[in-house]
Parts: structure tokens; sequence; C-alpha cells
């Protein structure tokens, strides 16, 4: 029997909504990053073609940085079928995360890929908090995209490691340098195809990593992250996001902090 899209999603941890956004809402995103692009990097400037020879690493920089503030991000952030969806899906009263961001990937840039990972390590949040994964272009295996492990959401909180030198400190935040998860992946993962109008929904939970966009266009995609006010305990733990606290001070069902001492460096 075919299962439901909720029940999809409570079992493997993610879900690909086609044709969820109207083409209205991405023509407006286009053009404000359009507009962006060529106060900063220059009038040649084109959202669907790169020109690595216009984009200097100070160009760059100042671009990826200001994405954060585009008003399109804050439309996507509090979009009404979003939400909807996210309530179909489980969280029964949504409120947004301080980590809705928007990503600009360049061809044949791995340095910014992110290995296996789980946001709920970096972005904290109540258990059942979702990443909505949204394109603005397409993406697959060449136009660079992510992959997931199907169900891993389910094991909780990974085993994980502090790879820098970064103290433990209870208001210090914690990025994908400072940690990772101290497990091999050996499940097979699912790779996203999706276009411009798709949305892939994902628990912060669910494993998954950046692939490289091998293409010859950018990739531009936006991260929309929301957590449920009515998941046990998160109220109560003070809604901890990541920009503010760290995993080795909250606390997570069934979970184990690695350092023996929460206050160990």
């Amino acid at each position: 029997m075919e299962l439901s899209e909720k029940e999809f999603f409570d079992e493997n941890g993610y879900i690909i909504l086609r044709k969820f956004f109207k083409p209205e809402l991405f023509d407006e995103v286009k053009a404000e990053i359009t507009q962006i692009g060529k106060f900063i990097v220059g009038d040649k400037f084109a959202f669907d073609s790169y020109h690595p020879e216009l984009i200097t690493p100070e160009k760059q920089s100042q671009l990826y940085d200001r994405l954060h503030y585009l008003p399109c991000l804050s439309r996507l952030s509090g979009n009404l079928d979003l939400l909807a969806a996210c309530r179909e899906l489980g969280l029964q009263l949504p409120v947004l995360m301080g980590c809705c961001n928007m990503r600009y990937d360049r061809p044949h840039d791995i340095r910014h890929l992110f290995d296996w990972h789980q946001d709920t390590l970096y972005l904290l949040g109540s258990v059942n908090a979702v990443t909505a994964w949204i394109p603005f272009s397409r993406v697959d295996d060449i136009h660079g995209t992510v992959q997931l492990i199907p169900g891993s959401h389910k094991a909780g909180i990974l085993p994980y490691k502090k790879i820098s030198d970064k103290p433990v400190e209870e208001q210090r935040q914690f990025l994908q340098r400072d940690l990772a998860i101290d497990t091999d992946i050996t499940t097979a993962p699912v790779t996203v195809s999706a276009d411009p109008g798709d949305v892939l929904i994902f628990k912060q939970m669910a494993v998954h990593r950046s692939m490289a966009n091998l293409s010859d266009k950018a990739r531009w995609t936006a991260q929309i992250r929301i957590s449920d006010l009515t998941s046990s305990g998160f109220l109560e733990e003070g809604c901890p996001t990541g920009d503010k606290e760290n995993i080795f001070f909250q606390k997570y069902p069934g979970f184990v902090h690695p350092l023996s001492t929460r206050h160990e460096n």
C-alpha cells in the first residue's frame, strides 16, 4: 500500500513536494538576487550564468553575506503554504529558527561543502525541527544537490566529536568546522533531484551531506529552519537555537554527551 506524504516523511525523514511554490515567488527571488548582484559585482552579473572573472574573492564574500538579508528570504520564511505543509507533516505550532539563509555555490568549488552531518548538532531546535531546502535552479548530481540517509533521524543524535580547539562554553556557537559525527555512514543514500518550485523538507536529525556543483552555472538555494513550539521539552529548555547555545549544554531524549563533564575543554 502506498504511503501518505506524512507516513513517508515519518518513515524516511524527508519528502520532496513537487511544484510547491508559485513561479511568481521565484521571479521575485531572481530579481532581488540580480539587483544586489549587479550592485556588488557589476552590470554583467546575471543570475543564470557564471563569470568567474567578474567575481573576486572580496566581491563573492560581500555577495554571499548580503544574501542572508534579502527581503525575499523573509517572504520565503513566512510563506503560508510552507507553514501549512509543516503542520501537515507534524509540526503543530511552527516557529522560525534564527538560521534561515541562502546559499550561492559556484561551479567546481568544494571548499564550502558539508560532509555527513545532522543539522540539530549545530542548529539545535526542537526534536522534530525541519529544514526546508529550496532550489532556485535545477539540482541533481551534476548541478549540485544534497544526499540523505533514509530513516537516519530515528536514531536521534549520533555520537559526535569536537574537531576544533574551540573551548566548550555555554554561550559559544559551534559550526560544521567545530563538530563532526563520530560514526561511519554505510547506508546507501538518496540523491535529491529537484527543479525550481520544488521544496525538500527534511528532519534536522536526518543525516545528509552536500554535493559539488559540477555544472557551468551557479547553484542558488535557500534553507528555512522551523521548530515546533509544542515539541516535548522544547519550551522548557528555553527554545534553544545554535546561534546562542550549543549541543553540549542541551538535553535531547536518549542522548548522552560525548564529554564526561559539560565544562571540559
